[in-house]
């Protein structure tokens, strides 16, 4: 009996583009060659950041579905590739978006329907874990969903990958998107109104206001993500086919590169991103147009106060990191011009003193007695709740007044 022919492939890092080049020039080479299987070995792989794992993802899909078997071995039993799931990317349905358990550090596949559940999901858990600078967080929502969305509307593809994750180190946030459909610059020619030379020039094109491949004018997208990228003082970086665009605070380079060609149908397109998360942005005004934050509008009551009700936060009100998370999540709504926020306890019945601390108590510290006064009011707490909240914040407002009474001419 004759083995079936098949290639090994020791995977060692996927940090970036040339990663992600060197394996698709092997998993491809592999295929030409006839091999049926390709062998992904994952004991010595390290790095693993987006730009790497969702593009790497979208490529073995591809090949997959081209009928070639890829699997990975010697996976280490709880290793971060294991978490990342580059071998079987979470599907993004409603009931995987809903399990317990992070949408970070994940690579996800994503469909046209799912977009929007994806979008807000990953936004929900964002708000928790990261104090967003103001217009952030409204800024990276409306980027997040319109390039999630480009997939469908310019890659003739299905499905799209991708994964979020937090550098906590340097408060920066990176995220990815990826497909292997038609490219940036054969989407321009399937549009039918646009005819770029090269895959570069598609994607200059791609990003300036009012041009869409498909033809209309609305063309907001990319060009929308650069101006939020510029603004923030964060990165971008496009690569589709054998072009490339990089955005910094250096300025812009870009060209032809060694690309991403799977085949003459196949041209992956990377969208990759990093904001700096406690950078002012303005989305209106790098829009050129009003905008509305819809995030505000939905916690107003009929006065036009913005109001949170600690019952839809009850499961987490016992931890020091949950109420780190509900704190983060308080303060990207004042940080996105809410004047104040009511935070109502109705439904509460107890909170432990490490969570008192930890939100309330932290909140006063930070904004002092007479400031928090302004931006938080706090109503509907039965007696037990009342106390231990007084407690922790006359705590955090003591221990302050104390220190500054140790420090020589303090003004």
């Amino acid at each position: 009996m004759t083995e079936e022919p098949k290639s090994t492939y020791t995977l060692h890092k996927l940090a970036g583009r040339y990663d992600v080049s060197d394996f698709l020039s092997a998993i491809k080479k592999s295929h030409d060659s006839g091999a049926s299987s390709f062998v992904i070995d994952a004991s010595d792989t390290r790095a693993i950041y987006p730009a790497g794992a969702a593009p790497t993802a979208a490529i073995i899909d591809h090949f997959r579905s081209e009928g070639m078997d890829v699997k990975f071995t010697n996976i280490p039993a709880g290793s971060f590739i294991e978490r990342v799931r580059i071998r079987n990317p979470f599907v993004a349905s409603k009931q995987n978006l809903n399990e317990p358990g992070s949408r970070l550090n994940t690579v996800w596949a994503y469909t046209e329907d799912s977009v929007f559940d994806l979008t807000n999901c990953v936004m929900e858990e964002l708000a928790e874990r990261i104090e967003f600078g103001n217009g952030v967080y409204a800024a990276l929502n409306w980027c997040l969903f319109e390039v999630l969305d480009n997939v469908f509307q310019h890659s003739s593809n299905e499905v799209g990958f991708f994964m979020a994750q937090i550098l906590k180190a340097s408060n920066r946030l990176l995220l990815c998107v990826a497909d292997a459909g038609i490219g940036v610059h054969r989407s321009f020619y399937v549009g039918g109104k646009y005819r770029p030379p090269t895959a570069f020039d598609a994607i200059t094109l791609a990003v300036r206001q009012g041009v869409s491949s498909t033809g209309d004018k609305r063309g907001n997208g990319l060009y929308g993500l650069k101006g939020v990228i510029e603004a923030n003082g964060g990165k971008l970086e496009i690569r589709s086919g054998r072009g490339y665009l990089q955005i910094s605070p250096n300025g812009a380079d870009g060209g032809e590169t060694r690309g991403l060609v799977v085949n003459s149908n196949a041209h992956c397109t990377v969208v990759d991103f990093e904001l700096k998360v406690g950078a002012p942005v303005n989305l209106g005004e790098v829009l050129g147009v009003p905008m509305q934050d819809l995030r505000l509008e939905s916690i107003e009551n009929e006065y036009g106060e913005h109001t949170i009700h600690l019952i839809d936060h009850a499961q987490g009100t016992g931890t020091r990191a949950a109420a780190e998370r509900l704190r983060n999540f308080l303060m990207s709504y004042i940080n996105d011009g809410a004047q104040y926020l009511i935070l109502d306890f109705t439904g509460v019945p107890m909170v432990s003193s490490s969570f008192a601390d930890e939100t309330i108590g932290k909140l006063a510290e930070r904004f002092g007695p007479v400031g928090f006064a302004q931006k938080f009011r706090l109503i509907n707490m039965n007696p037990d709740v009342h106390m231990l909240l007084d407690r922790a914040i006359a705590l955090r407002i003591s221990a302050q007044y104390y220190r500054d009474d140790r420090v020589p001419n303090r003004k």
